[in-house]
């Protein structure tokens, strides 16, 4: 992936230079911890803990992420809020009013536990609201999708754009966090699931000029180390949605 982000033609959205790969799918095995570390990434997994506990806090008030990565600060909104809080999509209950009030995730849960066949079971998290000219944090997935094929449970997630090395790396690492909550809800009524694959695709998978002289360091040491993450239990993630 970083071999072909590099190789990729340059273009310079909003003024800042990119390398740019259109439509980029990488498929994983959701069996297998997705996030890996170079030694010139330097990956900082308590970061990563960090955005997910945020994430299932599902505030989009909450700014205790700017204690832990201050780029937070310059795209929060005049109210305070962060488009870019997943939790709130995920995890946030909808508007009352509605037949079913639950979040998107009790949803994704319910319809796979109903019908192992259904291809209902999504989360969207880009909105109409995000689109407007002068917003600094439009929300770069559209979407998260979870279905079940011959007993294997897959999950695609649809974004927009995605920077190879800050964005994706987070990204992959609670994107995974979901997918086990997911798996565990949904095993405990459908046994013998089995975990499948995890595809993630882009419109644009991209490096910062920043970010140049870091994977040009890395494909030229690939060495790496897989971060093994461990996966909650049926038990803890029931005890978690109390």
């Amino acid at each position: 992936m970083y071999k072909v982000c590099m190789a990729a033609p340059e273009i310079a959205p909003r003024g800042l230079k990119v390398r740019h790969v259109p439509n980029m799918a990488i498929v994983f095995d959701a069996a297998v911890p997705v996030v890996t570390d170079f030694q010139h990434r330097a990956l900082n997994l308590n970061y990563c803990k960090r955005e997910w506990l945020w994430y299932l806090g599902a505030d989009p008030k909450d700014d205790s992420i700017i204690e832990h990565a201050v780029a937070w600060k310059k795209v929060q909104q005049p109210d305070g809020s962060f488009f870019s809080n997943y939790g709130q999509y995920i995890f946030g209950l909808r508007e009352e009013g509605r037949d079913d009030p639950g979040t998107q995730f009790e949803y994704v849960v319910q319809q796979l536990r109903k019908d192992p066949d259904t291809r209902r079971a999504s989360i969207v998290l880009l909105q109409r609201d995000h689109l407007f000219d002068s917003n600094v944090d439009t929300v770069c997935t559209y979407s998260i999708n979870f279905s079940i094929y011959q007993n294997f449970l897959d999950m695609t997630v649809m974004m927009r754009s995605n920077d190879v090395v800050w964005g994706f790396t987070n990204d992959a690492f609670c994107f995974q966090q979901l997918y086990e909550f997911v798996y565990q809800l949904a095993s405990l009524k459908l046994p013998g699931l089995q975990r499948g694959s995890y595809t993630h695709f882009s419109n644009s998978m991209h490096v910062y000029e920043r970010h140049y002289d870091m994977l040009k360091k890395i494909l030229v040491d690939p060495r790496l180390t897989r971060v093994d993450v461990p996966k909650p239990t049926p038990q803890e993630v029931v005890d978690l949605f109390k």
